[in-house]
């Protein structure tokens, strides 16, 4: 397979496992962006009506997700909590089906002007396994990260949201 079609293929892969979430009804809208060199996107309906902008980097093999979470400072308690979280989420004492593999996948986060960004590597080439553990990775994110306790006041605030219909 040459290089070209390798690419194509692997954005079709993306496409599909995101798909699969569409269709699932996980996600509350999914379509495809432009495709221009080695780089896809993908808009994603989610999370509190949000719309993320998946882009993925046949070339490197990664997918990323910025603003994932807005207006949290870099020396933030909540930001160095956050990447606690994340690593927690690849430790070998999570089930196999919880863990991002290390092996498989690695997992950074930026934080921009307060705007944190995931970005997840694919290691082994398996571009569905990404795609799956970046979608749950987002996805404890807010159901569980945000949620629980700490930064539900955060949740309230950031997403407009009334605690008492929560």
């Amino acid at each position: 397979m040459n290089v070209t079609k390798a690419r194509q293929s692997a954005v079709e892969v993306v496409a599909a496992a995101l798909t699969v979430y569409a269709e699932r009804r996980v996600f509350q809208g999914f379509s495809r962006g432009a495709v221009a060199g080695s780089k896809a996107i993908f808009r994603i309906a989610w999370h509190r009506g949000r719309v993320f902008e998946l882009a993925f980097d046949t070339s490197k093999g990664t997918l990323r997700l910025p603003q994932v979470l807005t207006g949290v400072p870099a020396d933030s308690t909540m930001y160095q909590d956050l990447k606690a979280f994340i690593k927690a989420r690849q430790s070998a004492d999570l089930p196999g089906h919880r863990r991002i593999d290390i092996r498989r996948a690695q997992v950074r986060t930026y934080n921009r002007d307060g705007n944190i960004s995931l970005v997840l590597t694919v290691i082994d080439g398996d571009v569905a396994y990404g795609v799956q553990k970046l979608i749950h990775l987002v996805h404890e994110i807010y159901m569980t990260f945000l949620a629980d306790g700490n930064y539900f006041e955060y949740l309230v605030e950031t997403f407009d949201l009334d605690p008492d219909r929560m």
